[in-house]
């Protein structure tokens, strides 16, 4: 019996890369979804663009923390109706592909795509068509993990960001996974 072959797709900095579809000029700036109200010490950090990441800011962080980090930090508050919308736009993707989808969060979830005859040997580039469909019908961009556990396919999502697929075989989980702290598998915690 051969290995179940599972994706795992996360959407990169979701929220903050739906608000910079519609703003497309806060695409290149450091950018920044927050919740709360930063005058009353209560607003942080829900998401950030690949321009925030690069200061060491991150999710659930104080604005005012980020803010020191990144000091041109823009900030905009969530459209959790749209985030909703384009989650759902990107499921249907999904299920063009594969019936075999099951959700995780707002912006994850798990495809077995064990059953489709024509996989075995083309994973990663199943993956890769996967990506390009998202990209293309929704403009939003998913890094994909493959592998034969679902543990290992979110770790393998994890690893490689923005836009990417990472393998983690029977053949290469011990180089990938092994000199990685334990934290980083799913659920495992500090």
């Amino acid at each position: 019996m051969s290995d179940r072959i599972i994706l795992h797709a996360d959407l990169n900095a979701f929220y903050a890369s739906v608000e910079c579809l519609l703003r497309p000029e806060l695409k290149e700036v450091p950018m920044a979804v927050v919740a709360g109200l930063e005058e009353n010490r209560h607003g942080v950090i829900l998401a950030k663009n690949e321009a925030t990441k690069k200061y060491g800011v991150k999710t659930a962080e104080l604005i005012s923390q980020a803010k020191r980090k990144c000091p041109g930090l823009q900030t905009v508050l969530p459209h959790h109706d749209l985030y909703w919308e384009y989650s759902r736009q990107v499921k249907a993707v999904y299920v063009r592909f594969t019936n075999q989808v099951e959700s995780f969060s707002i912006d994850e979830c798990w495809m077995d795509v064990t059953d489709i005859p024509s996989i075995q040997g083309n994973e990663e580039r199943f993956a890769d068509a996967l990506r390009d469909a998202v990209r293309f019908e929704t403009g939003l961009t998913i890094s994909v993990g493959v592998s034969w556990n679902k543990v290992f396919a979110k770790l393998g999502s994890d690893l490689k960001k923005p836009d990417a697929t990472t393998m983690i075989t029977r053949d290469n989980f011990k180089g990938k996974v092994w000199p990685l702290p334990a934290s980083d598998l799913l659920l495992v915690g500090q």
